[in-house]
């Protein structure tokens, strides 16, 4: 059988095997936020070393959608400013992405660091870190694939919005 995306099935275990150890405490209902994050996972060349990835999400504000098609506008739809629903909200997430891991890549944003420490005990050493420093907006993901890291962010910013928005 032809696969169109033979990665795809790869990037769904990756999503799947992703583990959110600890997710920010403040939620992300209103305005803008920044989620910060420690990723780690295993060096793809050496499996006793971990790859670090510190970084930030920025959040937007809630977008709202307006059903354009029925002339009207979102008030006079709902005959209520305050009233949100879910199915029209909308948020932005974006992250700084570094593609190579043979780099050494540090920003405000998004710092890349590799460490002579196997991941589970580089994800201890984080959880530790947080926990001394009380530390409650920062997420702590173990990614099996780091190289995937974006899948793994994808898979945080998920189990968020699950939190924050929960299905019916």
């Amino acid at each position: 059988m032809y696969n169109p995306h033979p990665e795809s099935e790869r990037l769904r275990r990756i999503f799947e095997d992703t583990q959110v150890l600890r997710k920010p405490i403040a939620g992300i209902v209103t305005g803008y936020h920044v989620l910060p994050y420690v990723l780690v996972g295993p060096d793809e060349e050496h499996s006793a070393r971990s790859v670090e990835i510190r970084g930030k999400i920025r959040v937007s504000p809630r977008l709202i959608l307006t059903p354009r098609h029925l002339g009207q506008t979102y008030e006079q739809l709902f005959d209520d400013p305050q009233l949100m629903d879910r199915t029209l909200v909308g948020r932005v997430f974006s992250f700084l992405y570094a593609g190579r891991q043979n780099i050494q890549l540090e920003s405000e944003d998004l710092r890349i660091t590799r460490i002579d420490r196997d991941p589970r005990a580089q994800i201890e050493r984080a959880l530790d870190e947080l926990m001394r420093g009380e530390i409650l907006d920062t997420g702590v993901i173990f990614s099996p694939e780091v190289k995937f890291y974006p899948v793994s962010i994808e898979r945080f910013i998920a189990e968020i919005m699950d939190r924050e928005f929960p299905h019916p």
